[in-house]
């Protein structure tokens, strides 16, 4: 029996109004009170975690940034950052080579951005990264229009291969992912990812891999979902997620969580 769940946040936890349906939480409520453990699994910062969850959520460990960071209950329980001397080549080569972009920084759960945001988000401008540049950080980001609320969708395939030249000549101890759906590429270091921090995790409970039921919609979610015992696609996941995926449920607007949750607990008392 699956003893741990680990769910990502937006588009598989989070209905699109950034909410979570009754009948999730009341399974998630019921799945607690057996004893069984909940991990957050979200590339979000810390910062904007707290604010989307339940208090029943609240205590539970968050692996944020993709699994750059692990956080519970406010303190930092494990950490793969990128070494200062990487986030500095990556910070360089983004405003020297593609100055009508955004580039950003995320640092002890501070965002901070070379250009102005058009959305309402929490970030710290700061025009001239190299001020802070010489700091691990959690994650380098370049943006052409997704952090934009009037961004449209365009070809992202074409605009990451502005990206070639530095994907072939990455400093070897950091890693891209690139998310198409957002526009938004990420740097990170080569050795974080949701995988190996909810290993961290579960290993500290007692429990494997394959005791954990994952869920996911996005690429960042493909290493989790093969590590784990069972893997569960949502129904809008992007195609690399349901390739990864021993199941596929429904989408985030329709229980997709609930609908395998009930099975779970289900299969628990037969």
């Amino acid at each position: 029996m699956y003893q741990v769940l680990a769910l990502d946040l937006d588009d598989t936890l989070l209905c699109s109004d950034g909410g979570i349906d009754a009948a999730t939480l009341r399974l998630l409520t019921q799945w607690r009170a057996t004893g069984r453990q909940i991990v957050i699994a979200t590339g979000r910062p810390p910062r904007s975690v707290g604010a989307a969850l339940p208090p029943l959520l609240q205590d539970v460990p968050w692996i944020c940034y993709n699994g750059a960071v692990v956080r519970r209950e406010g303190r930092t329980i494990f950490a793969d950052l990128m070494e200062p001397a990487d986030v500095l080549e990556l910070v360089e080569w983004g405003c020297r080579e593609l100055p009508d972009w955004r580039v950003g920084l995320e640092i002890d759960d501070v965002l901070y951005l070379n250009q102005r945001l058009t959305i309402a988000k929490e970030y710290v401008y700061q025009p001239d990264l190299h001020a802070v540049a010489h700091q691990p950080a959690a994650k380098v980001l370049y943006s052409n229009g997704a952090l934009n609320a009037d961004a449209g969708h365009g070809d992202a395939y074409a605009m990451f291969a502005a990206l070639d030249p530095l994907l072939a000549r990455l400093p070897g101890r950091t890693r891209p992912m690139l998310s198409y759906r957002y526009r938004l590429a990420q740097f990170m270091s080569n050795t974080a990812d949701k995988a190996v921090a909810l290993a961290h995790v579960v290993a500290e409970w007692g429990y494997t891999m394959d005791q954990v039921a994952a869920f996911g919609d996005d690429v960042n979610d493909v290493d989790m979902l093969l590590a784990c015992g069972l893997g569960v696609a949502m129904a809008n996941a992007v195609e690399e997620v349901h390739a990864a995926a021993d199941h596929v449920t429904t989408s985030n607007n329709e229980g997709g969580v609930a609908k395998v949750l009930a099975d779970l607990l289900a299969a628990a008392h037969a």
